[in-house]
């Protein structure tokens, strides 16, 4: 299953850490992506954070051969549509066509198409990579005071997201019994680790919706650094994972 690759901000405020640095969390709550933001504003942003060679040309397979839509070009415009909310193909193709107009690049036709056959083929290996390049670096760069008590806050939380309604997507990630067949998607359960100090996303594990939020959180047990904090909601208090993580300590 080709699952979107991509970095989540949190912003929460939560009074049971009266010692959080509020400045930190008021600042986080700022960072909204205005419904106006461009493509060429959004690259110009967030650039720095991707190296360029992270982005090139496949050697081989999809994304080896330069045509409209290269490998940097479906990142951004790819990324830039998740981060507005409703933002159609459509308008992502403006949006892209106006950023290679801006760089002097051959600008892609208004099909729809080929932009989304591009968006299919993205290199997942190459997004977690950039993702786990992105939780080193901003974990390095967190400052003292961006830390509860010296310690870095790590959140687990689940959720569920639906898949494309393939074959192969319903007999890994089947819907639920009472749904009828024909009549849904497939669904899959994600249990994932955050940084309460970045805001990213630094790991993850999925399962169908069947499967426990606990007992994906234990596939995820090595991602955990020991000696900081996790923060859970009820769902992931028991003994079990308290007597582990005291462990872990």
């Amino acid at each position: 299953m080709a699952v979107n690759r991509t970095v989540y901000a949190l912003s929460m405020r939560i009074p049971e850490l009266p010692l959080w640095p509020q400045g930190r969390l008021a600042q986080h709550c700022r960072r909204r992506f205005p419904p106006t933001q461009s493509l060429p504003q959004f690259e110009a942003l967030f650039r720095h954070w991707v190296p360029h060679w992270r982005l090139a040309q496949q050697d081989q397979g999809p994304h080896s051969r330069e045509r409209f839509w290269p490998l940097r070009l479906v990142f951004w415009t790819f990324t830039w549509q998740i981060a507005q909310a409703g933002a159609s193909c459509r308008e992502a193709i403006r949006q892209a066509q106006a950023l290679c107009q801006a760089n002097a690049q051959p600008v892609p036709p208004d099909s729809s198409s080929a932009y989304c056959q591009a968006r299919g083929t993205l290199p997942l290996d190459r997004l977690d990579e950039i993702q786990d390049a992105l939780a080193r670096e901003s974990a390095t760069a967190t400052a003292p005071r961006d830390l509860w008590c010296g310690h870095q806050v790590y959140v687990v939380d689940g959720t569920t997201l639906t898949a494309p309604d393939t074959p192969a997507n319903q007999r890994a990630y089947p819907q639920q019994s009472v749904q009828k067949p024909g009549c849904g998607w497939p669904i899959v359960r994600l249990v994932g680790l955050l940084s309460l100090s970045t805001g990213l996303l630094n790991s993850w594990v999925i399962g169908h919706w069947r499967d426990s939020e606990v007992g994906l959180f234990q596939k995820l047990w090595e991602q955990l650094p020991a000696g900081h904090v996790l923060l859970g909601d009820r769902g992931f208090c028991n003994w079990g994972l308290l007597a582990q993580a005291i462990a872990r300590h």
